[in-house]
């Protein structure tokens, strides 16, 4: 029987001393995969109270409010 040309292909990078694909299969090559989990109701909760807040401190645009307004007069009976 004949050889395929992926095994040909192989041969041919193990004789050149080069890494080959089978080498490299079922190994994650030093990357250590993160647990998902789900989050708690607590967290989803901050989550959603945090985001749409902002610190408006460091957003201002140099403008200010002056309320020009009287104040309620104190009647004497």
């Amino acid at each position: 029987m004949s050889m395929s040309k992926a095994k040909k292909a192989r041969q041919k990078l193990a004789q050149q001393g080069r890494m080959t694909p089978d080498v490299l299969r079922g190994s994650w090559q030093g990357i250590h995969p993160t647990i998902k989990r789900t989050p708690t109701l607590q967290e989803k909760q901050t989550k959603l109270n945090k985001k749409h807040r902002r610190n408006h401190a460091n957003y201002s645009d140099g403008s200010f409010c002056i309320y020009m307004g009287t104040l309620p007069c104190a009647t004497v009976v």
